[in-house]
């Protein structure tokens, strides 16, 4: 593990050498790890010089992933806990019934999971499977509800018909992938207006490959103020969990 100084920061970081790689890269992960991809032909001279051009750029990185919000304390899937849906805070109520394995349920009001008597308990096995219902609940109510909210931004784009998948999207809150955008499931956790701005970036990808002053510009026009959902995302997204 190498380090690299700016001032009383120290930055430990790896270098992962490529056979297919041109030019020297930098990533920062959240476990404030960095790494450098560099070409097979690069010097450890011409790392360093990268990395103290990038350094106003790692600062803010770095301070900005500590900035982050903690994940909230694992669940034990108990009544009175709460389980977040679409920016709110809502109680779960958890009630015995004749049911083979748990089953999630929202009146608007509250949340309701039935489980069968041996699943009451808070042992592990019985918390892994209500925490499964629970998921398999926000699964199919994300596929249902995040595709609704795109038909209003595709016409402003001159999109029609564009193909919405939801699921598990590790490390990402969406792409845009040959005609199709693929939404992380968590977000149905976030706040409207934050499903939102994530579905009209990656709408915006069907006209701008990259993150061009193009591309912004037109995510702009949608979502004015996506400055400031964009932070809100970076800041909260760990909190986006069950």
């Amino acid at each position: 593990m190498r380090e690299h100084h700016i001032g009383q920061t120290v930055i430990p970081y790896e270098i992962d050498w490529c056979d297919d790689r041109e030019t020297i890269g930098l990533s920062l992960d959240q476990s404030l790890e960095l790494t450098v991809r560099a070409p097979m032909t690069a010097t450890t001279g011409e790392i360093e010089d990268v990395l103290e051009s990038r350094q106003e750029w790692l600062l803010e990185k770095l301070y900005g992933l500590q900035e982050q919000s903690e994940p909230p304390y694992p669940k034990e899937y108990l009544s009175g806990e709460k389980l977040p849906y679409c920016g709110r805070q809502y109680r779960l109520d958890v009630v015995e019934a004749d049911v083979p394995e748990p089953r999630l349920s929202f009146d608007g009001t509250e949340f309701t999971l039935r489980v069968h008597r041996f699943d009451a308990p808070a042992d592990a096995v019985s918390i892994r499977r209500k925490r499964q219902a629970v998921v398999d609940w926000y699964l199919r109510h994300a596929a249902d509800k995040l595709p609704e909210r795109s038909p209003q931004y595709e016409s402003k784009l001159g999109l029609s018909d564009v193909s919405i998948d939801v699921g598990d999207l590790s490390g990402r809150w969406g792409e845009f992938d040959d005609g199709m955008v693929r939404l992380n499931w968590r977000l149905i956790l976030a706040p409207v207006r934050i499903q939102d701005y994530v579905l009209v970036h990656e709408l915006a990808h069907a006209a701008h490959d990259d993150h061009s002053d193009a591309f912004w510009n037109t995510v702009g026009t949608l979502i004015p103020d996506y400055e400031k959902r964009r932070e809100w995302l970076r800041l909260n997204g760990n909190s986006l969990t069950v």
